[in-house]
């Protein structure tokens, strides 16, 4: 049984010059620059009042023309800034994955099918362009002339927007605070963790999304990020991105895999982003990612992490 937001897919693309695969769509891009496959990989996976019926997954595959070969720890540095998903290298060629679970009973079946859709339409064009852009200035440049992404809204953010979001999630009971473009909360990684306010090395993960937000090449928009209590890099931290990323994406019943995990900052810090290009305000997404985010540090903590210690993998996941 098909899906209000399959239809609604399959109706957007049935005029486009795509190539029908099992389960979805293909395209070749001219050049040797790459191909771009969304699959509707049918799913039945039914728990907790949750139905999931399918699985976007929504591939790049960089073709090697006129494109760097990146190193492992070069992937996941890349993958701080990804767009539509996150990077890896498969038998030494550089792929990038997003997955949207669709749900039985999707609340906004338009807003989860453009969702899709532009991340079927957007991940190989921006994706490449910002592994380009990661070469030199002149690049960067050149990249962003070429999309010609708007860089600011044209209708200035509602200033009660951010203020509203925190008063929503504090009634929620999580420690939330704002400014006038951004929201950030707190989530507790064990169960006597005060908060960073309090204790700057508070085990928590710090959830923040902020708006008009502007991206090296994708324009304005929305960024989501988790930061997790890391002062220093653990261990092999290019193959903890690795390996949380591909977790992601075995995952079934699980929020939008959009993002990535990836490296931050020169310390090259273990950490999640996500950015959503968006011309314009849209209602209500920065709950949305603060709530995806929520969800993804809980399975962090429930699944990988262990109170005082940092990241504990079990043997199945090594």
């Amino acid at each position: 049984m098909s899906s209000e937001v399959e239809e609604r897919i399959h109706r957007a693309l049935d005029s486009h010059a795509l190539e029908r695969i099992e389960h979805g769509y293909r395209l070749v891009h001219p050049g040797g620059v790459g191909v771009s496959t969304l699959r509707l990989l049918p799913a039945n996976d039914q728990r907790e009042g949750q139905h999931v019926l399918a699985v976007a997954d929504i591939s790049a595959e960089y073709g090697a023309v006129d494109f760097p070969v990146f190193p492992p720890p070069g992937v996941q540095r890349l993958n701080s800034i990804a767009i539509h998903g996150a990077y890896r290298l498969d038998g030494g060629q550089l792929r990038q994955t997003a997955q949207y679970s669709i749900y039985s009973n999707e609340p906004d079946p338009h807003l989860v099918a453009q969702s899709i859709l532009s991340a079927f339409g957007g991940q190989l064009p921006l994706g490449r362009s910002t592994a380009l852009a990661t070469l030199s200035a002149a690049i960067l440049r050149q990249q962003r002339e070429h999309h010609k992404m708007p860089a600011q809204w044209k209708s200035p953010l509602d200033g009660e927007w951010m203020k509203d979001a925190a008063n929503l999630l504090q009634e929620r009971g999580m420690a939330a605070s704002h400014d006038l473009t951004s929201v950030w909360i707190e989530l507790p990684l064990s169960a006597d963790s005060p908060s960073r306010a309090v204790d700057p090395n508070a085990e928590t993960a710090l959830i923040r999304v902020g708006v008009s937000v502007l991206h090296p090449i994708a324009g304005t928009g929305y960024r989501a990020s988790i930061a997790l209590p890391l002062t220093t890099a653990p261990e092999n931290s290019a193959e903890v991105c690795g390996r949380l990323n591909a977790l992601e994406m075995q995952q079934t019943d699980f929020v939008p895999r959009l993002g990535a995990w990836g490296l931050h900052g020169p310390k090259d810090i273990p950490g999640y982003s996500c950015f959503i290009p968006m011309s314009e305000p849209f209602p209500d997404l920065h709950i949305n990612l603060i709530g995806w985010c929520a969800l993804r540090a809980a399975w962090i903590r429930d699944n990988f992490w262990a109170a005082g210690k940092g990241f504990n993998w079990e043997p199945s996941t090594v």
